[in-house]
């Protein structure tokens, strides 16, 4: 979990890149196909296509979830760390308060 912030922002720029750069290659592909006539490969790349985008879409969609479930656990941990933090320092004021009680007397 220590190096988690890092590998999710290299994993979140990968996922950045591919949602810019393949729809753009893709729809320069068709483009191309059609400029050409090649009526025929047409078809193929667009059940090509849709089968790929298909595909990064579904796994986008587990590392989504897989990467809210770990943000969701990390904050959990936290959240306990800081309460016992917090029984921490209420027990130390209860400590410093009965020290300069002591003091005055």
């Amino acid at each position: 979990m220590k190096n988690f912030h890092t590998k999710k922002l290299k994993e979140i720029k990968l996922w950045a890149w591919a949602a810019t750069v393949l729809p753009i290659t893709f729809l320069c592909v068709l483009f191309l196909v059609q400029f050409i006539g090649f009526e025929g490969g047409m078809q193929r790349i667009l059940v090509i296509g849709g089968v790929i985008m298909f595909t990064l879409s579904v796994t986008w969609w587990w590392w989504a979830l897989h990467t809210i479930g770990s943000v969701t656990y990390l904050l959990s941990e936290t959240l306990k760390k800081f309460k016992k933090v917090n029984t921490e320092l209420d027990i130390l004021k209860e400590d410093i308060k009965d020290i300069k009680d002591t003091d005055d007397t």
